[in-house]
């Protein structure tokens, strides 16, 4: 059995939605200061930062939470990964998705575009890809087992973007048919060469929570 991170580490240089906000690792206490043990000042000043989920509260100000989640929503046992190079930033349209092989029962779709190579760059969070509106809606009409979608770029709204980021969201967090699609943001995809047999997401559980950073585990056998 193989395991691997889907997940990068929280760290200070992570980047940001629109370079806005980090993530601030400083010591509180320190054995080589003289400290019992080792502890941590980690703090994030916004929840949607670094490999993150966004849940329907994130979007609708009704919609379901974190912790409204089953357990067991958070593994999947169907998972495909397709590749759709985007050397830069353009929408990920619904023809993208008709001319790539995706499985019916596929509960768990994960986008590698290979943008993750530029993410100490600043076009990783200025001049990204998104995903139009039209595709998310293809998605939802035509893989009735889907879950959730993943890919390797900072959010699904690009700055280039904007209005049609915003309609993805709401396409996919709708929850009218009782049937989110949750959506994972940045992550980390260059060691899955394919398919895993399963992916677990651990998110971090935080009280009515619209989202927030997740560690996901793809196994393979």
């Amino acid at each position: 059995m193989k395991v691997i991170y889907l997940s990068h580490p929280l760290a200070k240089d992570t980047p940001s939605y629109g370079d806005r906000d980090s993530v601030i690792l400083d010591p509180k206490s320190s054995i080589l200061m003289g400290d019992t043990s080792n502890t941590t000042d980690f703090r994030l000043t916004n929840n949607h930062i670094g490999t993150h989920i966004d849940v329907p509260k994130h979007f609708y100000d009704s919609g379901s939470t974190l912790t409204d989640v089953s357990p067991e929503k958070w593994i999947f046992t169907s998972v495909n990964i397709i590749d759709i190079p985007c050397e830069n930033g353009r929408l990920i349209e619904k023809e993208d998705l008709i001319t790539t092989p995706i499985k019916e029962s596929v509960d768990f779709l994960i986008i590698k575009t290979g943008f993750e190579k530029f993410r100490t760059e600043n076009k990783y969070w200025n001049a990204y890809p998104g995903i139009s509106e039209e595709a998310c809606e293809y998605l939802r009409e035509n893989f009735k087992n889907l879950r959730t979608v993943g890919f390797d770029f900072i959010s699904l709204t690009s700055p280039l973007f904007k209005e049609e980021g915003k309609k993805a969201h709401l396409s996919f967090l709708n929850e009218e048919d009782n049937r989110p699609i949750f959506i994972i943001e940045d992550m980390k995809l260059s060691e899955l060469k394919r398919n895993p047999k399963s992916v677990i997401i651990a998110p971090l559980l935080v009280e009515n929570g619209n989202g927030g950073p997740v560690t996901i585990l793809a196994v393979s056998y």
